[in-house]
């Protein structure tokens, strides 16, 4: 195993494992796409759950390729017989594509902001402006990163 991508998708298989058993696990968060609700470095838990539970506005981690995408669920529809879940990050442009339910690992229990344990709200449907200014908010962050 050389390369970065490899050792991210054992860490996946290893969280998807521990998920798909019942232990939550601890991750930190390394993006801006959730801001505020959650910051870089902040670290989260992620309990796995029955899909009965699955709530618009509840934040989730679903499996990626090589990682898990933690972002907020905003919809959920039926189509062809299948159930379909849309999440889409706090300061993102737009939607995730749709995934399914063997896709989700889990919800985020709970925020380790430093720590201070921060229950996650949930919100929905949050504005088109709140994500717009989201957006901008991240865009100076992470310029103001670069600059330091």
């Amino acid at each position: 195993m050389n390369t970065e991508e490899d050792q991210r998708k054992v860490l996946r298989d290893l969280a998807d494992e521990l998920l798909d058993r019942g232990t939550s696990i601890r991750i930190t968060a390394s993006g801006y796409s959730m801001y505020p609700a959650i910051k870089p470095g902040n670290t989260i838990i992620i309990k796995p759950m029955p899909p009965d539970e699955l709530k618009c506005g509840m934040i989730i981690a679903w499996k990626r390729e090589n990682d898990l995408v933690v972002h907020r669920l905003v919809l959920a529809y039926e189509s062809d017989e299948k159930r379909y879940y849309i999440t889409r990050g706090d300061s993102c442009r737009s939607s995730d594509k749709p995934v399914t339910l063997d896709m989700i690992a889990g919800r985020v229990e709970a925020i380790y902001k430093g720590h201070r344990l921060v229950r996650p709200v949930k919100i929905h449907p949050i504005s088109e402006r709140r994500y717009r200014l989201n957006r901008v908010i991240t865009i100076l962050l992470h310029y103001l990163n670069k600059l330091t």
